[in-house]
């Protein structure tokens, strides 16, 4: 079921990220539409292996769950997106302050990747099996 969870995470979260860039303009906090839809992917995976299946199923697989925690996730990223409409002149110090804040926002980046990895794959170590 992992690999079928994940897939469908995968091209769930496609269609949502597609959607919410052409809607909104925008490709997440990092700029970049292949990270955006990686952590929507991945928060999408997680929240919904781990919550209960409910809907019409796929295969077996509860996908309404996922859907419902890619759309959430999409919702809070998209709101933390920086507008493009906004041009400001910086000035030397601030363009060094705001490479400093990128760097410590690239940490939590990958912390949360790691973390949204560990949660949905700790679902397939922990959950009760019903037999």
């Amino acid at each position: 079921m992992l690999i079928a969870d994940l897939l469908v995470a995968l091209v769930i979260g496609l269609f949502i990220v597609w959607g919410a860039t052409f809607a909104f303009g925008t490709k997440g906090p990092w700029d970049s539409f292949l990270w955006f839809f990686v952590v929507v992917a991945l928060f999408a995976w997680a929240g919904g292996v781990w919550l209960v299946p409910f809907g019409p199923r796929f295969f077996g697989i509860g996908w309404f769950p996922i859907m419902l925690m890619g759309f959430l996730a999409v919702l809070l990223l998209t709101a933390a997106s920086p507008r493009k409409y906004r041009k400001v002149v910086l000035s030397k110090e601030q363009t060094e302050s705001e490479n400093s804040g990128k760097r410590a926002i690239d940490l939590f980046f990958w912390l949360l990747l790691l973390c949204l990895v560990m949660v949905g794959s700790s679902h397939y170590v922990w959950y009760p099996r019903v037999n």
